[in-house]
């Protein structure tokens, strides 16, 4: 069966590579001039390359435009109605998601010979509220049968992998501590998977946009791209996976797909390090300050880059900008005292778009040759293995080997 896979990121790559293993015939379009370009770090849109990244408005008669907002009206409320998974823990289905993706990311490595690359110092989860780490003490048993490979620490035992934290030892409760996996560093896994592929036989289409996602007698006909000249191009499938992030929203609601979205706004702070010595070795994510801090290395030196995610709704009502910035800054110097200079802070911020319940959106739609493998604004990396297994069995009649929210027809 010929599959057209829409997207070539990391969910569209694993998608692509985990399809024809299982015998298809793969197709991936992508507007960026390299596969998984983001995971790669060159998407950079290049001189002369197409740069439209949502379908062109059209103009019709007035007539045609109701009748088509209420056939996707229609099919929107059916979607919504077949395509909702079961409510469950969100977070259980992401520990699951996250465990799969670990587990076939190193099956990959060895029955294929990706490169891994150096692994990471780690992820450490401070605690400093007692109830929350109580809460997470309590959860222990729960999350390790799920696959989660997280330690619980004790005080002295997080200060023993992360001397820097001594300078809080009186305001941390307890901490947790995960090796975090190659897959979590995408670059060298995302280049080594874009060349097995290519062994294999997938075709990528490079530098050509999805336009519009066409439909007939209820299925997908064809779909619509510009190459980077800007001329129009037709391309057919028995099957399409729709891989495009963000991006995906608008090709689904046209469709009448529900593609339910919430916007947040991320705010970064980066302070030069004062002492390298200082500065932590392990990614570190403080669990009452929602933020998470990592040693960054740059031309002018190691510095100190702080991220914190917070809804967008919620913050435009509530402080501004700078008032959350200098609270991003207080909280760092609170954990790290000494570690970075605040008057050299630089800051950023940005929005992005997340599903409601902060899952990736893997499975079927209402149309039976259309599925979704899609998470806007994550960090696919962690998931995109498992998200690509099990969306190439979906694809492919299969029952996937993960229980997880799939999407449902």
């Amino acid at each position: 069966m010929r599959v057209v896979v829409l997207g070539a990121g990391l969910l569209g790559v694993t998608s692509a590579y985990y399809l024809q293993q299982l015998g298809h015939e793969v197709i991936v379009v992508d507007r960026h001039a390299t596969p998984a370009a983001k995971a790669r770090g060159v998407a950079a849109a290049r001189p002369g390359a197409a740069t439209a990244t949502a379908p062109p408005k059209r103009r019709g008669k007035k007539f045609s435009k109701l009748r088509s907002g209420i056939r996707r009206g229609f099919a929107r409320l059916i979607d919504r109605a077949v395509g909702t998974p079961p409510k469950r823990d969100p977070l259980d289905h992401l520990v699951r998601l996250a465990a799969y993706s670990r587990k076939s990311a190193r099956a990959l490595g060895d029955e294929a010979g990706v490169p891994h690359g150096a692994r990471t110092a780690g992820l450490m989860n401070l605690f400093t509220d007692p109830e929350a780490f109580r809460t997470r003490m309590a959860n222990a048993t729960h999350w390790s049968g799920l696959g989660c490979e997280e330690r619980l620490l004790s005080v002295d035992e997080a200060i023993g992998l992360e001397p820097v934290l001594a300078a809080m030892r009186s305001k941390l409760v307890g901490a947790t501590y995960a090796q975090e996996d190659p897959a979590r560093d995408p670059a060298q896994f995302a280049a080594g998977l874009v060349f097995l592929c290519r062994a294999a036989g997938v075709r990528f289409m490079t530098r050509h946009t999805v336009v519009a996602l066409k439909e007939q007698d209820g299925r997908i006909d064809h779909v619509e791209l510009l190459d980077g000249a800007g001329r129009t191009i037709t391309l057919r499938g028995q099957a399409y996976v729709l891989a495009l992030g963000a991006a995906s929203v608008p090709h689904a609601e046209e469709l009448g797909i529900d593609m339910p979205l919430r916007f947040v706004r991320e705010y970064i702070v980066t302070m030069p390090i004062l002492d390298p010595a200082m500065a932590p070795r392990i990614a570190l994510r403080d669990r009452q300050g929602k933020l998470r801090i990592v040693r960054i290395e740059t031309p002018a030196g190691d510095q100190l880059r702080v991220h914190a995610i917070v809804a967008a709704g919620l913050d435009e009502e509530a402080e501004p900008d700078s008032d959350r910035f200098q609270a991003i800054v207080r909280r760092t110097e609170m954990l790290l005292p000494g570690v970075a200079d605040a008057s050299r802070a630089s800051f950023d911020t940005a929005m992005h778009a997340v599903s409601t319940n902060r899952l990736p959106m893997i499975g079927k739609t209402r149309l039976p040759n259309l599925f979704l493998n899609t998470a806007p604004g994550t960090r696919t990396w962690i998931h995109a293995c498992g998200a690509g297994k099990s969306i190439a069995r979906i694809v492919s009649g299969l029952r996937p080997e993960l229980d997880f929210a799939f999407r449902r027809p």
